[in-house]
């Protein structure tokens, strides 16, 4: 398994390397690879009560840096970072080499990939409404795997497809106990990719995830005394779905996600579950104001004899799009019944914002390229 400072090492050799690869002499720089950089910054406010020992302060929620392209005809790449806050430390985000099957009907994907799981799960991090993702695409999507998986699109665009068999230890490299995780999507776009104002779009999907994996840590997830979700080793058999539908239609969108995690423990234990649901709605103006409401709920599973205590939330944000890479938005959560914290952290490892978090106001200012 790689360490962090072998990651940082490669990826500062491998910026020395873009910087410098302009500078080579005709003949070598012909023979580069077509690179492509690309990059997210995300930072902002944060402003939390003092009942749950919140965080009030200036705070970078991401920090990625990649590079993609294309190598001679058959094989496209992409190469991209991000920066662990809490671990003070440089992750391997994407490494990827994608072979077309069909033309760019069907490709064929390689590394460490984002599994086909969920609606919400598989949007870029800068496309997202809010400052994290729900709690469902957080606690219960496989997320980011290293694994091999088939990706495409029919019926001019308007049908999307995911299937995949990874290693099911979330975004790092090995497989301890030599058990994999499939995971696959299919959704339906009324239009495809290219939308106008005027169009009433409506779209669905469904994702299904499999598998017997010890090595990651998975849900059940555990409330500890402080109320706030922690995670716990599984093992033994998970079986995962969601389904989720959307429309949209000039400037008004509305969509809903519900998904479910069935785990059957190894021995006696009996099975639990766990389910998360949310419902967004949202108003844009112009294209360069969005005004958003959510309600996010999550139950976790927990063991026999125990009671689970959902956390759920109403958020309500406000989007100013100055330009086509930048975003700024504002964001304000209300625990429900009682509800303090929310999840925190996502099951493949990766890099996450804030818990959503009653009586939580966040700002956000986003750059993307």
């Amino acid at each position: 398994m790689l360490s962090h400072e072998t990651c940082r090492s490669g990826l500062q050799a491998l910026g020395v390397a873009i910087l410098l690869g302009p500078l080579a002499p005709g003949a070598v720089a012909q023979e580069l690879p077509e690179l492509e950089l690309d990059g997210l910054l995300r930072t902002g406010l944060r402003l939390e009560s003092s009942r749950y020992d919140g965080v009030s302060g200036f705070d970078i929620y991401d920090a990625r840096l990649g590079v993609s392209g294309k190598v001679g005809i058959v094989f496209d790449y992409a190469l991209r970072a991000e920066y662990q806050f809490e671990a003070d430390a440089v992750r391997l985000l994407d490494v990827r080499l994608s072979v077309p099957l069909n033309s760019e009907a069907l490709r064929l994907d390689v590394g460490l990939v984002k599994s086909g799981f969920g609606r919400e799960a598989l949007k870029a991090k800068d496309e997202i409404p809010f400052v994290e993702r729900s709690q469902g695409s957080l606690a219960i999507a496989p997320g980011r795997q290293v694994g091999a998986a088939l990706r495409g699109v029919a019926l001019q665009e308007r049908r999307k497809y995911w299937g995949g068999l990874y290693n099911g230890e979330g975004a790092s490299f090995g497989n301890d106990d030599r058990r994999f995780l499939f995971a696959g999507r299919a959704e339906y776009n009324s239009v495809g990719e290219i939308e106008f104002f005027e169009d009433f779009v409506y779209e669905f999907g469904a994702s299904l995830a499999l598998a017997s994996d010890s090595a990651n840590p998975v849900l059940p997830v555990i409330a500890s005394e402080d109320g706030i979700p922690g995670y716990t080793e599984f093992t033994g058999n998970r079986f995962v779905w969601s389904a989720d539908a959307g429309i949209r239609y000039r400037a008004w969108s509305f969509a809903a996600e519900y998904a479910r995690a069935e785990y059957d423990p190894r021995g006696s234990v009996d099975r639990v579950t766990s389910d998360a649901w949310n419902l967004h709605g949202g108003y844009s103006l112009w294209g360069a104001f969005d005004m958003l409401a959510r309600y996010d709920s999550f139950r976790p599973a927990v063991g026999p004899g125990a009671e689970p205590d959902r956390t759920q939330f109403l958020v309500f944000g406000f989007m100013v799009n100055p330009g086509f890479n930048a975003k700024i938005g504002m964001q304000y959560s209300v625990g429900v019944d009682g509800s303090l914290v929310g999840v925190s952290q996502a099951i493949d490892r990766t890099n996450t914002g804030p818990a959503l978090a009653d009586n939580q106001f966040l700002l956000n200012l986003q750059l993307a390229f």
